[in-house]
């Protein structure tokens, strides 16, 4: 009986080792041909996606979005900086051309003609200052737009977006505050406007052209200082591309929230734990 239990399982040893053996003299004497070329063997796990196609979509997404609204802001910065340095200029150039005409006109000088006359030059002299600088300085967003198309070119990758990312972000918090500043600016020639036509009919000795002309100069900066600063509350390109973005961006895989549970057996029990990773 022991006898027939040896036999049994030194033949089931066999059985076992066989198929291996087989296999090691087909490769080492290159014999192959039972397996094809193309034929994948039973059992075999088949990917039929390429792995993280989500994350690479995503990116390709927000590139081509971010393409498009770092050009149409570099292009609309421009079209206001033009603007804005054409008005500055030209401003400036009259309040400079009236404050001479006040301060240099023969007798009799009022003081109420040469103080709109000092009025008229540090105005004139600070319109004349940003119209210049607007004139002269290349916007910001020209060099981003150039850095990025140099980057698209050579491939973007989710790193260099970040960065253009965190660079259009910026650019929002900086345009907001200049926008800040202008509107500032705004309400400032607004209340030297009111001044000017509350102080027109004051003196006794002025002659009805200068009042006429007070009237209208008083009127004009009011105006001009009111639309300005109404327009002052109208976001700029780079917020608007900013805002754009945040509400049309795919996310990025890795930047959201995920979690699991998983059983947990140790000497003192069983139970389930929680994990996350963010």
């Amino acid at each position: 009986m022991r006898l027939t239990s040896t036999w049994l399982l030194i033949l089931a040893l066999l059985w076992a080792v066989a198929p291996a053996t087989l296999a090691s003299a087909q490769e080492a004497t290159g014999d192959t041909s039972e397996i094809a070329e193309d034929e994948t063997p039973a059992g075999a796990e088949v990917i039929t996606e390429e792995p993280d196609a989500l994350g690479r979509d995503a990116l390709a997404h927000n590139a081509e979005l971010l393409d498009q609204l770092l050009e149409r802001s570099s292009q609309q910065t421009i079209r206001e900086a033009k603007f804005g340095a054409a008005a500055g200029i030209t401003g400036g150039m009259i309040l400079l051309g009236l404050s001479a005409w006040r301060l240099i006109e023969d007798d009799p000088q009022s003081q109420h003609s040469r103080g709109l006359g000092v009025m008229f030059m540090t105005l004139g002299m600070a319109d004349l200052t940003l119209g210049v600088f607007a004139a002269t300085r290349i916007p910001h967003e020209k060099h981003r737009l150039d850095r990025w198309q140099r980057a698209r070119k050579n491939g973007i990758t989710d790193i260099e977006l970040a960065h253009f990312e965190g660079e259009l972000q910026s650019a929002h918090e900086t345009r907001e505050g200049e926008r800040l500043l202008v509107r500032w600016g705004g309400l400032t020639h607004a209340l030297a406007g009111l001044m000017v036509l509350a102080f027109t009919p004051i003196p006794d000795s002025m002659g009805g052209a200068d009042r006429v002309s007070g009237y209208v100069i008083g009127g004009v900066f009011f105006a001009v200082g009111i639309g300005t600063f109404a327009t002052s509350f109208r976001p700029t390109p780079s917020e608007k591309a900013w805002h754009d973005y945040n509400t049309q961006k795919m996310p990025m895989p890795g930047h959201e929230f995920h979690w699991g549970l998983a059983p947990s057996i140790s000497k003192q029990g069983a139970g389930i734990s929680f994990g996350g990773m963010f």
